[in-house]
């Protein structure tokens, strides 16, 4: 049985500890993505957050190569808002407390 293992930084920068378990001769496959398992299947493609990852096997003489390749995400991927709603209106009322504890104290 062959144990793979690859550190990824996905498109956020967090690390994920990525493990593969495949029977040579059985040919089943396990993905583990920080230890916890994702996929028992035959099918070799899956998720990390929001991006495909593909991992490819290639049989050449009983032997196994494998491939862990990250896809591009797709055009129509809405992008992930950083300072939308939810930052402003706490920061205002952050600001404006911190604005009228001043103007009461002096």
């Amino acid at each position: 049985m062959a144990q793979l293992n690859w550190k990824y930084y996905s498109l956020s920068g967090q690390l994920y500890l990525i493990d593969v378990y495949h029977g040579d001769d059985s040919q089943h496959l396990i993905i583990f993505i920080n230890s916890e398992i994702i996929l028992i299947e035959f099918s070799q493609n899956f998720y990390i957050e929001n991006q495909l990852i593909e991992l490819k096997l290639k049989e050449e003489n009983a032997n196994f190569e494998y491939i862990l390749t990250p896809q591009l995400p797709p055009n129509d991927f809405p992008a992930e808002k950083t300072f939308d709603y939810h930052f402003w209106l706490p920061l205002i009322i952050l600001i404006i407390a911190v604005n009228l504890l001043f103007i009461f104290l002096f």
